[in-house]
């Protein structure tokens, strides 16, 4: 007995509205950039999907700057040193503002979507 062939598995499963099991989603997780640069986070607001990770890298030649949320969590990055960066992932949605720990006039803010 001869087994079907992927292409014909692929044919089958899409005409049933399925993938077959190889074609699971491998889709690498989605990262937004924000550039920290003339002491501003651009872009300044965001809105993304849930699972996103954000990566905010600091373009700055001589300045450190982090980046605190407010509200309950609170949290606050490392200095990030010209160069370096700071990535969180959003898994829950909501509304997220944060400010630089140095140089508080600095602000963002980061939508997450479902």
């Amino acid at each position: 007995m001869r087994l079907p062939s992927r292409r014909r598995w692929l044919g089958l499963g899409l005409a049933l509205g399925c993938a077959p099991p190889w074609a699971a989603d491998t889709a690498p997780p989605r990262v937004v950039v924000v550039e920290i640069r003339d002491y501003k986070y651009l872009p300044a607001r965001l809105r993304i999907q849930v699972g996103t990770t954000v990566r905010w890298v600091n373009a700055e030649r001589r300045t450190t700057h982090t980046v605190r949320f407010a509200g309950a969590d609170g949290m606050e990055s490392e200095r990030l040193f010209p160069g370096e960066s700071f990535e969180r992932r959003f898994d829950k949605p909501g509304a997220y503002a944060y400010i630089c720990g140095p140089h508080p006039e600095m602000t963002g803010h980061v939508d997450v979507t479902p």
